[in-house]
């Protein structure tokens, strides 16, 4: 018991409340107890001593024969008693106990209308009146006590509701705080101090939810970025073991070659020849150091794009310039369908080098006497080499970096794989979407410039 007092603030207001009424119920009532009887005698001798008068003013105007009949019957409306004294005679009115005493005794010279002689007559009112009060608040105590009591109860109970709903209503609200559960709110509308209370409930969880939805998003966002950093490292590991690999292979042939002329062993005596190729090789991998360097750059941390509005058309009218004469050597067609001005903003060079690659693969990769169509109509560019069609693995790995159609990594047939990689990673710098597919004549690549 003791324990859910302590636990709910409604029990604790109740039980104070009650003991409250109950104390000041009692301490109200002894006050009326002793106060009623002294209040009533004070006000019963006031009208006592103006009816005295009265009756004084009467009985000189009768005859001492009916004067003793006025006092009789003073006597029994005021529970008096009455003494009239005068010429060696006594009379006395009323019939008290002898245990009553009298309040408070008044005499009073009096002549009578057929006498010259003066009485003295003396009044006195007895307390017996004062003790029936008394007694009967005495005989009535008990019911007064328990109405006192059940009052109490009732009023206790009525106002540690009304008082602590508010209270509770909070508590409640901030049990589901606690669970950080912000959906609710108070809505109260009362302006005291249990209002600015709530409505500090309510701004706190305003508040603590505003954060809360934040918190949730900053962490969503570093999920993203500590993943996004994690298949960064990854690819950064695949591109340095593909990169070692890629220069381990021309530097053994060098180093092979280099020590059968030095050695002069079988057919590395014609030195001619295969100092011819120790160089070819070394040109293939400067071409390759290179490209890996443009990696690199585009991929450092603090890499930022020349960003400026050019001409795309004419970027894309330059690039093919470059692979016309390839083209006629293999006897290939270029056929274009380029609009003639569209201004966009990025980094020129880079995006020159990204579509000189894309049309390098479409002249290279193609057979002979076939054609290349190069089509830019309002921000889409096609590039479409006729002849050839890969398989649909082979499609989705074009990207990755080291990457090549040829197994065997012949650099006859092929470059280094670098060259779409460094697609995808400008593009992506632009925001550009791209795809690659086979299409019914060949292999189709579409650009998305962001409008």
């Amino acid at each position: 018991m003791i324990k859910k007092i302590k636990s709910s603030l409604t029990l604790k207001i109740f039980l104070m409340m009650t003991l409250v009424f109950i104390l000041v119920g009692v301490i109200i009532y002894a006050i009326v107890m002793n106060v009623m009887p002294n209040n009533y005698k004070n006000v019963t001798l006031s009208n006592y001593t103006e009816e005295i008068q009265k009756l004084v003013e009467d009985l000189e105007k009768v005859t001492i024969e009916d004067a003793t009949n006025k006092i009789y019957d003073f006597c029994l409306i005021y529970s008096a008693n009455a003494q009239l004294t005068g010429n060696e005679i006594t009379y006395k009115f009323g019939e008290v106990a002898e245990q009553d005493t009298s309040i408070q005794t008044i005499s009073s010279e009096v002549t009578f209308a057929n006498s010259q002689e003066s009485y003295i007559l003396s009044l006195s009112v007895s307390e017996h009146t004062v003790n029936q009060i008394m007694m009967a608040f005495l005989k009535i105590t008990p019911v007064i006590l328990l109405l006192i009591f059940v009052i109490s109860i009732i009023s206790a109970q009525i106002i540690s509701k009304i008082v602590t709903k508010p209270i509770v209503d909070i508590s409640n609200i901030s049990k589901k705080l606690s669970k950080l559960d912000m959906t609710w709110r108070c809505n109260t509308t009362r302006t005291d101090e249990i209002g600015v209370l709530a409505n500090n409930l309510d701004t706190m969880a305003d508040k603590l939810n505003k954060t809360l939805n934040e918190l949730t998003v900053a962490n969503e966002q570093l999920q993203k970025d500590i993943e996004k950093e994690k298949e960064r490292e990854k690819v950064q590991t695949q591109f340095f073991r593909a990169v070692s690999h890629e220069l381990k292979t021309p530097l053994t042939i060098i180093k092979g070659e280099l020590e059968g002329m030095i050695y002069e062993v079988g057919e590395y005596k014609n030195k001619e020849k295969y100092l011819k190729h120790c160089l070819k090789v070394a040109n293939d991998m400067e071409s390759l150091i290179k490209e890996i360097l443009s990696v690199a750059m585009i991929k450092e941390e603090n890499f930022k794009l020349n960003e400026k509005e050019f001409n795309m058309s004419n970027t894309i009218r330059n690039v093919l310039k470059k692979y016309q004469g390839i083209a006629e050597d293999k006897e290939i067609e270029i056929i274009t369908n380029i609009q003639k001005e569209y201004n966009f903003t990025g980094d020129e060079r880079l995006l020159e080098n990204a579509i000189s690659n894309i049309v390098s693969n479409a002249v290279m990769y193609s057979p002979k006497k076939e054609k290349v169509f190069i089509e830019f109509r309002n921000n889409t560019i096609k590039i479409e080499n006729t002849g050839i069609n890969l398989e649909n693995k082979d499609l989705q790995q074009l990207f990755n970096p080291f990457f090549r159609v040829d197994k065997s990594r012949n650099k006859n047939t092929g470059g280094s794989g670098l060259g779409l990689y460094i697609v995808k990673t400008i593009f992506d710098y632009h925001n550009i979407s791209y795809k690659i597919e086979n299409s019914q004549n060949g292999i189709l690549f579409t650009i998305k410039l962001p409008r």
